[in-house]
């Protein structure tokens, strides 16, 4: 390939001092920047690259209200954004409604939808009967404003008033237009009418819950009377107490049971229509190993009393993290004729629900659908050393499930096989495809046996801690540096906590990328510049990363340059969660590069990935650099030159 015949590159322009505005202007350099990252993602053979933000941290857009969260509904300028550099996918959190006081995604619920997530402007369209008006919006929201930072926060506590403000006023509105005769409104309550028949099955329940915890100010249910924890479980078998007690609660509390139920039905509308948009753009869900309280009460037959869900290792002093997170009940999962049980049901609609509005999936702690790590909690104890407090390993009745002897029939050890992949297979999703979060130590064995050996499930390549080549053994891997648990890399990189793993050591990283033997002095002066650097080095480990595998994660803090952590694993601090992309993301991405900061400019470490393929099939071949370099001198040439325009001064 000719220099002068790539793409919209005249070889006479390379190295000129041309302007150009630091990001790529609409029509043909858009094309041709785009098409230089394909091309380099084709040569590296990455597949998949997924941009890891969860939908509170999605961006409010310019000139719309914001309710103080983000919504990854019609995120249309995000997803082209992503799109535009090299990403086919955005990796979400689990989408369902939030614990009252618990700003975790990873303990939501598994039926409900996330409300946060209704876009409320849109509800001012006919297509939704004008159930708002900018007036509306006015009294419980700002429109979005320019801001300094790269970053913003939601505010839970304020985006949830909002969000029941504005659900109220669009619930009366409703009614109003109905009652004049409003044809959009009327329609819309045709649509209404039909999801509330659908979903008989769980929504009565969890709208009198709801009531429930308002009226105990907490859906924390151990502080509720033991009458109504047990009351969707003793109406399900006929108690007519209960069943009295469930109708008082409906029939006193109709409006508010009905502006639950609307608002399920609008974040479900809104989600369902914005999956038929995004074209080849993929959304990845994620499906917890938890459920939310409300799912413990409306299923508290499927899961198995007594036992919760936790990890042995990780904790303060590498004690047991201890989740409190409820499991299903391993021997309700199959019937002995086979067929799914009242937990095997239950799992086959958890992965139905975690994938609505999403085309792949996240597969959130898989070693606890095989062999989970169980404890009971009336046996956790305390010590306290130096201010860290930490559960007693040793006064903690607790094991692996293959190990206490509950699982009679081992069936937790067919729920990859039995459920999970066919349930995949039935919604056309490849599990070879699935991210699998397989991290975690099952010292029985059990769950590398079934989830390496028999199943040959592809894990995840955690390269915050290992190297590339490492990685490179397990291509078929998602891999990432960064995610939802981890802080940024600049962060990582200014407290010095990674400087003695082996995958970020200055001559690991230098070898890796400069591997051609004829280039000993290239070699040498990557080496002292990614050691004299934090930066460098990051820039280096990036490359690392897209040189290894063929399915990527990376997460928005590290590509925007995002100096703030969005969760700090095993604390429940009130920062976690909160962080967002701020309104002007790509002015300050730009902004970011041109000054040659930390967001991460795509086709300059995309040169460095692909060079050091190339490298590689050279030392292969043993022929020298000079004697190939027509074969890769045009697409590193095209690399070079968009990143330089990413870093050019606007004029």
């Amino acid at each position: 390939m000719r220099l002068n015949s790539v793409v919209g590159l005249n070889a006479s322009n390379v190295g000129r001092n041309v302007a150009f505005a630091r990001a790529p202007k609409k029509g043909n350099e858009e094309k041709e920047y785009t098409q230089a990252i394909t091309d380099a993602l084709d040569y590296l053979d990455i597949q998949n690259r997924a941009l890891v933000i969860h939908g509170t941290s999605f961006p409010a857009k310019k000139g719309e209200f914001d309710i103080q969260t983000g919504s990854p509904i019609e995120a249309d300028e995000l997803v082209e954004f992503a799109k535009l550099h090299g990403f086919n996918a955005i990796q979400l959190g689990p989408n369902g409604k939030l614990n009252k006081g618990d700003t975790s995604p990873y303990t939501s619920s598994v039926f409900e939808k996330n409300p946060l997530f209704i876009n409320f402007n849109k509800l001012t369209s006919e297509e939704y009967g004008s159930i708002l008006s900018d007036e509306d919006l006015a009294k419980v929201a700002n429109k979005t404003r320019k801001t300094k930072d790269n970053w913003a926060k939601t505010n839970f506590q304020k985006a949830n008033e909002n969000t029941e403000e504005l659900i109220d006023t669009a619930f009366i509105n409703f009614q109003i237009n109905i009652a004049k005769g409003n044809e959009d409104a009327i329609k819309l309550h045709e649509e209404f009418y039909n999801f509330n028949q659908q979903n008989q099955s769980w929504i009565d329940y969890y709208s009198v819950l709801n009531v429930l915890s308002k009226q105990y100010g907490t859906d924390y249910y151990p502080h509720w009377s033991k009458d109504d924890q047990d009351l969707i479980q003793n109406v399900k078998k006929g108690n007519e107490g209960a069943i009295a007690r469930f109708e008082h609660i409906k029939s006193n509390n109709i409006n508010e049971i009905n502006k639950y139920k609307f608002a399920q039905f609008l974040i479900d509308k809104q989600t369902k229509e914005d999956n038929l948009t995004r074209g080849d753009f993929t959304y990845i869900s994620d499906l917890e190993v938890g459920a939310s309280s409300l799912d413990e009460l409306v299923f508290k037959d499927v899961f198995l009393p007594d036992y919760k869900i936790g990890c042995k290792y990780g904790g303060p002093k590498n004690a047991p993290q201890l989740w409190g997170i409820a499991m299903p009940d391993p021997n309700k999962i199959f019937n002995q004729d086979g067929s799914l049980g009242e937990s095997g049901k239950f799992i086959k609609a958890k992965l139905q629900n975690a994938l609505s509005g999403a085309q792949s999936i996240r597969i959130d702690h898989a070693m606890g659908l095989v062999n989970p790590y169980i404890y009971k909690p009336e046996t956790v104890t305390y010590a306290n050393e130096n201010g860290v407090e930490y559960p007693i390993r040793e006064k903690l009745q607790a094991g692996y499930l293959s190990e206490l002897g509950i699982d009679r029939n081992k069936n937790y050890e067919k729920v990859l096989s039995k459920i999970i992949l066919p349930t995949m297979e039935e919604m056309g999703i490849n599990p070879k495809d699935v991210i699998w979060e397989d991290l975690g130590s099952d010292e029985t064995g059990t769950f590398s046996r079934i989830f390496k050996q028999e199943l040959g499930l592809p894990g995840i390549s955690g390269m915050i801690w290992t190297k590339g080549t490492d990685a490179q053994r397990k291509r078929d891997n998602w891999a990432y540096i960064g995610c939802h648990d981890n802080k940024p890399g600049r962060q990582m990189l200014e407290t010095g906590e990674i400087e003695k793993r082996e995958g970020w050591k200055p001559e690991y990283l230098a070898d890796a990328l400069r591997c051609d033997p004829y280039k000993k002095q290239e070699r040498n002066e990557l080496y002292h510049k990614i050691k004299s650097s934090p930066k460098e080095r990051w820039k280096a480990k990036l490359a690392d990363l897209f040189h290894s595998t063929k399915h990527i994660q990376v997460s928005f803090m590290d590509f925007f340059g995002i100096n703030k952590s969005y969760n700090t694993p095993g604390t429940s601090g009130s920062e976690n969660w909160t962080l967002r992309l701020n309104p002007d993301f790509k002015d300050t991405y730009y902004k970011s590069l041109e000054n040659d900061d930390w967001a991460i400019n795509m086709p300059e470490i995309l040169k460095t990935a692909v060079q050091a393929k190339f490298d590689e099939e050279v030392s292969k071949n043993g022929k020298p650099y000079w004697e190939t370099k027509e074969q890769i001198d045009p697409l590193l040439n095209r690399l070079d030159h968009w990143s330089n325009v990413l870093k050019e001064k606007e004029n």
